[in-house]
């Protein structure tokens, strides 16, 4: 029998039927990767974000840094009782060696002062004394302040203060905070005889602050300078120059000289302090002293190798230089106090020490005891105008200080 004959009617169902089956497998492999897809997401992992991109803002223009004189090592412009010159307020400090002329300032000649300290050391060398001095004073009388005797030496803060050790004359150095050192020569007088003339000599021998000056009393003509800048300065009278002997990378703090030998000098460099021999250039000894910075180094007036130091780390300590550990130095004896301590010097006779500190309080110890004998309460707080008050022992029943409120007190 023949098979049947297709007609019409069947193709059409059959490619219906076909299509019906194309578009249930589609449904069905999309169903199946859709669900492929959400469990890939369950364990895949995130993808990394891109940062996105910061929009570059264009350079500002450079701006020109306003900096100080101060910061700069210039000096400001006094009044008019110490006129600088202008050729003075754009140079530097000069180093190395060099003459006085380099270095004088605010005035024309440094002749006058050359010549006071000339006849000042002849008449100690000769052991005239022109005037008498004593020493004592009587606190019952009132002291009182002339305006003749008020002299503007050096501009900005001073930071240090001596007179010269001679009796014949009256003559003080003072340092300040620009590396300026100021001499005024109290009795000098003029052409005529009278004090006519105002006495001052002003040096720019130092690029920093003066920290320490030292002369010896046997040895006039030469006067030792130190600055935070690290130089140690020699200013030879005779020659009339300055030189700088010593040029280091840290700051010297305090600066003092060994009473029996004018040659060696102490220095204080942070906690140490260090022994410097002029004639060599050389360090001979360096001791850790303390934790911080040495303010202030003594010598006793009766024996050259017993000295105290003062230091920020707020100790008050007396050494004895002939049995001192390089490794582990010992002090004899030490006095504390609650904050820095600024100063510490011996009396005349050696028998007592005047400590100064930020605590507020000035102490005098015993030596060599180191026993606390008195404290007194003193105002201390001097701000960033006024340079650190540092007490004075004249004499074991006798101490001065000044203070904030421009005043000397007993």
């Amino acid at each position: 029998m023949a098979p049947p004959k297709k007609t019409k009617t069947m193709a059409l169902g059959y490619e219906e039927q076909r299509q019906e089956n194309i578009k249930r497998n589609k449904e069905m492999i999309a169903s199946i990767l859709r669900q492929k897809s959400q469990v890939a997401s369950l364990f895949s992992r995130p993808k990394p974000k891109k940062p996105l991109r910061k929009a570059t803002k264009p350079n500002p223009p450079p701006k020109t840094l306003r900096r100080s004189l101060r910061s700069r090592g210039l000096p400001p412009p006094d009044s008019t009782q110490t006129p600088t010159p202008t050729s003075s307020l754009s140079r530097e400090a000069p180093s190395g060696q060099f003459p006085f002329t380099d270095a004088l300032v605010d005035s024309d000649s440094c002749r006058p002062l050359v010549e006071a300290m000339r006849l000042s050391e002849e008449s100690r060398e000769m052991g005239s004394v022109e005037k008498e001095v004593d020493f004592g004073l009587d606190v019952r009388v009132e002291l009182g302040l002339k305006e003749e005797n008020v002299r503007r030496i050096v501009g900005e803060r001073i930071t240090i203060v001596k007179f010269l050790p001679v009796l014949s004359r009256s003559i003080v150095v003072s340092g300040n905070k620009q590396g300026y050192l100021g001499f005024w020569d109290a009795d000098a007088t003029g052409e005529n005889g009278e004090r006519d003339s105002d006495g001052v000599s002003v040096f720019f021998p130092h690029r920093s602050t003066v920290s320490g000056i030292s002369v010896h009393p046997f040895s006039l003509r030469k006067i030792y300078s130190s600055c935070y800048y690290g130089d140690l300065c020699l200013m030879d009278v005779e020659k009339q120059m300055f030189d700088i002997i010593h040029s280091s990378d840290f700051s010297i703090f305090s600066l003092s000289q060994s009473p029996h030998d004018h040659n060696s000098l102490f220095l204080g460099y942070g906690g140490k302090v260090k022994s410097f021999d002029e004639r060599s250039g050389k360090f001979v000894d360096a001791w850790e002293m303390h934790e911080l910075r040495v303010n202030t180094i003594d010598f006793h007036p009766g024996n050259s190798n017993m000295i105290a130091t003062s230091s920020s780390d707020g100790f008050v300590r007396l050494w004895d230089l002939r049995c001192i550990d390089k490794d582990q130095p010992k002090c004899i004896k030490e006095v504390a106090h609650n904050r820095a301590v600024h100063s510490a010097y011996f009396s005349p006779t050696g028998n007592g020490i005047v400590s100064t500190s930020f605590d507020d309080t000035v102490c005098i110890s015993s030596c060599p005891q180191f026993e606390k004998l008195s404290i007194i309460k003193h105002n201390n707080q001097t701000g960033r105008w006024l340079s650190s008050f540092r007490y004075a022992l004249v004499q074991l029943t006798s101490e001065k200080c000044g203070n904030s409120k421009f005043s000397i007190v007993h």
